[in-house]
């Protein structure tokens, strides 16, 4: 097993390779340095946290925020989802296996979509995962930095196996948290304040549940973030105005909510493909 450790200052780290013997088990190691890594997810993604890393990072379409990866915790990242990760403070850093669906149906018993629905997860700890990273660090490590393929295999296997176990664990604690009826009073209340400026503390003040729990909760029933649910309500409410009625284009974008009608055209156009103008005229 070879290191992809960065050249440079922050190496952009974006390379996979395969694991001999394992059809669609991939992996990357990078070392204790700074990096980029930018992806767009095709297969689900685990990482192994041999140290802490602190950095800048985005997932799907949420902004970049300061970020922490807690060492000897794992890490999970959801076919069909984006991230860009700019650390800066590495310490021992990861290692990553990426698994194709038909690599996953042989090593597990249920469907691995209800975890891809709650979007990516960080910070997962357990004894099991704690002590697979210690392992994990020491192979790294080593002078040589070779491990046998039926070696990484196994590791990519328990990784697999314990970090989706605890995955399962957390939805159940998050999805006991906010109830069917508490996502219901969350639906009703951005409806009805479309228009305002919502934020997260507001929507959790309302349901009287912590932010942590809100945000948890309506990853896992909808797979989106709460800004990107909000935003989605936003696209949603100024799409019907545009159909039933022909209040001006800055009216609309005010009565629900965006910050100008130039914000509204802008996100209208990315998530279907058209400006507001348009898509009313195509639907007149």
């Amino acid at each position: 097993m070879s290191a992809l450790i960065a050249p440079d200052a922050a190496a952009r780290i974006d390379r996979f390779s395969a694991v001999a013997g394992a059809p669609g088990l991939e992996y990357c190691i990078s070392g204790p340095r700074p990096y980029s890594l930018e992806l767009r997810n095709s297969s689900d993604m685990i990482c192994l946290l041999l140290g802490t890393i602190v950095s800048e990072t985005r997932y799907d379409d949420g902004p970049a925020a300061p970020f922490t990866f807690r060492a000897e915790t794992a890490a999970y990242h959801p076919r069909g989802g984006s991230m860009r990760i700019d650390a800066h403070d590495v310490r021992h850093g990861f290692i990553a296996f990426r698994y194709s669906d038909a690599f996953v149906s042989r090593i597990a018993d249920r469907s691995a979509e209800p975890l891809r629905r709650a979007g990516s997860r960080s910070n997962l700890g357990a004894d099991s995962i704690r002590h697979l990273v210690r392992y994990a660090r020491q192979k790294a490590s080593a002078e040589s930095r070779a491990v046998d393929p039926w070696e990484m295999q196994c590791v990519a296997t328990l990784a697999w196996i314990e970090t989706t176990r605890q995955l399962e664990r957390t939805a159940r604690a998050c999805k006991s948290a906010l109830t069917d009826a508490g996502f219901a009073q969350l639906e009703a209340y951005v409806a009805d304040n479309i228009d305002q400026s919502l934020s997260c503390a507001d929507i959790a003040a309302e349901l009287d549940l912590p932010v942590r729990a809100v945000f948890d909760g309506v990853k896992a029933r909808t797979g989106h973030s709460l800004y990107r649910y909000v935003l989605e309500k936003r696209i949603g409410a100024a799409a019907q105005m545009l159909r039933t009625g022909d209040a001006p284009l800055v009216d609309v974008a005010a009565a629900c909510g965006f910050s100008s009608q130039q914000h509204m055209t802008a996100l209208f156009s990315e998530r279907l493909g058209t400006t507001p103008r348009r898509y009313r005229n195509g639907a007149a």
